[in-house]
């Protein structure tokens, strides 16, 4: 009978460790918990348990979610830097080239996602009010009895 437990055991170690590789496979595309678990098929309370409790696991977690970062800043400096195609429309639809029926494409890039990227990596300059070591600048206030004063 001793046989049959832990071959259960192992069994079911074995199924938890494929859904937890599943879970963090996905996690490290997708950046979200929920979906990351439906796809593992796994409870979100069963995900911060072994989160909680097994510190590999929990490292690889925060491994994914990293990766899932890196993933949306490469897109965010790809789209302010290189651009992107927009069809252009005309009344709702589409304009296609008359000569070869594709349609016509202008390059549009992300001044916002540009700013967002300069302040992130580079605060000290881009960020209103910043000083050198990132820190915000002095505000002085006065306060006084007499309104006349101010």
């Amino acid at each position: 009978m001793d046989e049959d437990v832990s071959g259960k055991c192992s069994l079911r170690r074995e199924q938890s460790w494929e859904r937890k590789k599943r879970f963090l496979e996905h996690l490290s595309v997708s950046g979200n918990i929920s979906e990351a678990g439906r796809v593992a098929e796994v409870r979100r309370s069963t995900l911060y348990l072994w989160k909680d409790t097994d510190k590999e696991f929990s490292a690889r977690w925060e491994e994914a979610l990293e990766e899932a970062v890196d993933a949306l800043e490469a897109e965010a400096r790809r789209r302010a830097v290189e651009g992107y195609d927009e069809p252009i429309t005309y009344a709702g639809r589409v304009v296609c080239d008359p000569d070869t029926g594709n349609p016509i494409v202008r390059k549009r890039y992300s001044d916002g996602l540009m700013a967002f990227l300069l302040r992130a990596h580079r605060p000290f300059r881009f960020r209103a009010g910043m000083d050198q070591d990132g820190r915000s600048g002095t505000i002085s206030i006065s306060i006084s009895s007499d309104d006349n004063a101010l």
